[in-house]
């Protein structure tokens, strides 16, 4: 139970196509600090992996971010967006807190989100019924998400159908991920979420 975002992906994505999600990416970063989102290692800890093999990071776990905020199980509220723009606890829903904008308690770690070029499955991994693999990460609304939605939208422009990305949120939470692509790579408006799922219209 959680914020969640899922995909499913090829096993394998050419060099070239990994090289170009990697690089919009890249652009990107510079941005996520400006916003207040601090990227971290997998683990919360040292610098994001961000390679032609490899997109792996979380927030950090010494993020700066002022701490004392109880979030349990956080869920953003409708309309909800930014990074720590405003009190962040705005109610509850039925198992944790609403939350108005991304937020964190202190340390901005959470679920590790992992992103290889090649796929490789574990032993109990089965493929969808077009050969794609699942992978998903559980943000709980922390200011990574942002991170987060950015690189699957890229990832969706750059792989077109052979990518289907899915979300908890609704399109409004994606929001600020679609407003930062549009102006920093020039596309990301003509994404919406639809019935869970981001799809281009």
């Amino acid at each position: 139970m959680g914020y969640t975002h899922y995909w499913y992906r090829e096993k394998e994505i050419s060099r070239k196509e990994f090289a170009a999600i990697v690089g919009d990416f890249k652009k990107l970063l510079p941005k996520f600090e400006e916003a207040g989102v601090k990227l971290a290692g997998p683990m919360g800890e040292g610098e994001p992996v961000i390679n032609e093999d490899e997109v792996a990071f979380n927030g950090a776990v010494d993020c700066g971010h002022p701490a004392g905020y109880e979030l349990v199980i956080p869920w953003p509220a409708p309309g909800a967006g930014g990074v720590f723009a405003g009190e962040p606890v705005v109610g509850t829903w039925s198992a944790g807190h609403l939350l108005a904008t991304r937020a964190c308690p202190g340390d901005c770690s959470y679920e590790s989100f992992v992103f290889p070029r090649v796929h490789v499955p574990h032993e109990w991994e089965r493929p969808d019924e077009r050969g794609r693999w699942f992978g998903f990460c559980k943000t709980a609304f922390r200011p990574y998400d942002l991170a987060v939605t950015a690189f699957l939208l890229v990832a969706k422009r750059h792989l077109g159908d052979r990518i289907a990305v899915a979300t908890d949120g609704e399109d409004e939470h994606w929001f600020d991920a679609k407003l930062l692509c549009q102006l920093e790579l020039g596309y990301g408006l003509e994404y919406a979420v639809v019935e869970g799922e981001l799809v281009r219209y």
